[in-house]
């Protein structure tokens, strides 16, 4: 292949190469396109393994919650919520603070996309729901994740309170 013009000839006020300047722009671009390629590949194997990690509807309906309800259970479950939930939920749970998300106000469990349980509520919380909802599971240990379902009981229609 024939060299280009410019190559091995200085830049008239650098003083410097031109090829050194172009090997490490290439080999930049080739580093930034390998990492990309690679945060892509264990982004799309995680998402994977989430899914095939995630219970079906029946065994998280099963589920019962292992921790007792008091107030220093929804005391910690409040915290919990406003320091990862009230982003999308809102401080009420009525998810209408954020117009960025479509979340589902927590009041309402008619808008619950993915089951009203315990164990439905906790599997959201821990594996992600949908699109918009990530997974919390390596953010909280399972009893923060019950907790945080007693509060979101808590805040909900008088009716599903206990």
């Amino acid at each position: 292949l024939p060299r280009p013009a410019c190559v091995g000839k200085e830049f008239p006020l650098s003083g410097r190469s031109v090829l050194p300047s172009l090997l490490q722009r290439t080999s930049a671009a080739r580093m930034a396109a390998r990492l990309a390629l690679a945060v892509g590949i264990a982004a799309a194997a995680s998402q994977a393994w989430a899914q095939d990690s995630r219970m079906s509807a029946e065994q998280a309906r099963a589920l019962e919650n292992p921790v007792e309800d008091s107030a220093a259970v929804l005391r910690e479950g409040r915290k919990t919520y406003l320091r990862l939930c009230q982003y999308c939920h809102g401080a009420d749970g009525r998810a209408q603070a954020n117009p960025d998300f479509e979340a589902p106000s927590l009041r309402d469990p008619s808008e619950w996309r993915y089951g009203t349980s315990d164990g439905e509520l906790f599997v959201s919380i821990r594996d992600g729901a949908g699109h918009d909802m990530p997974p919390f599971r390596d953010k909280l240990e399972d009893r923060g994740i019950w907790e945080l379902v007693h509060y979101i009981r808590s805040i909900g229609p008088t009716a599903g309170r206990r």
